[in-house]
């Protein structure tokens, strides 16, 4: 029946100075996001430290593997303004983590085959790492 059809209004064309606009606001925001992780080698207090005491860095990630089929192939800068670690056991940690709006955090912890540097597992120092839950 006519009670399935969508209807819309109110809509009406803008300028690519707008849609530019848009995005950047989006850019600019923090986000925060919590991931438990698991990394090859075991990880040391001081490793751990270190990272948790880290001012903002920036990173450099290349369009990620998972997401080439719709993005375009690109290397785009995204700064990682805090990570607070909480190690569970040697191999296993819990990552508290805020980041600039649409950095790929499973990419910035495995690191995507390199497409991503520095990543957690290069900056620990863990040889290779892996996200097993990410909550956003």
């Amino acid at each position: 029946g006519s009670t399935d059809l969508i209807r819309v209004s109110g809509l009406r064309s803008v300028g690519q100075e707008y849609v530019t606009m848009l995005k950047q606001a989006g850019e600019s925001k923090i986000k925060t996001y919590r991931a438990v992780a698991w990394m090859e080698r075991p990880v040391t207090p001081q490793a751990l430290a270190v990272l948790s005491c880290k001012e903002a860095f920036v990173i450099d990630q290349a369009t990620p593997i998972r997401v080439l089929h719709r993005r375009s192939l690109a290397v785009r800068q995204r700064t990682i303004h805090r990570i607070k670690c909480s190690p569970v056991n040697r191999h296993f940690m819990v990552l508290e983590l805020s980041t600039e709006a649409g950095t790929y955090i499973k990419e910035f912890v495995h690191g995507d085959m390199g497409r991503t540097r520095p990543s957690v597992g290069e900056l620990l120092e863990c040889g290779s790492a892996d996200i097993l839950q990410l909550d956003v």
